[in-house]
């Protein structure tokens, strides 16, 4: 599982070089990046840890979502 998101976290890393970060959405964009992936990080240090499996799937879930809604607006 920790590998997965693993290469969740390397998808929400790659920046396109030659695009210019300056705009609002841009920015938005970078901020929102940043909320994901300490989501991801949280969520891959938790995967040992919980025993709630239900509970953690669905954080999962959610993030999953939020990601592909990033990636697909960038």
């Amino acid at each position: 599982m920790r590998q997965r998101l693993g290469g969740v976290r390397s998808a929400l890393q790659i920046l396109d070089t030659g695009q210019e970060w300056h705009s609002l959405t841009d920015v938005g964009a970078l901020r929102d990046r940043g909320t994901l992936l300490s989501r991801l990080a949280v969520l891959a240090d938790d995967v040992l840890d919980r025993t709630d499996l239900e509970d953690l799937l669905l954080e999962l879930r959610r993030l999953m979502v939020d990601v592909n809604r990033h990636l697909r607006e960038v």
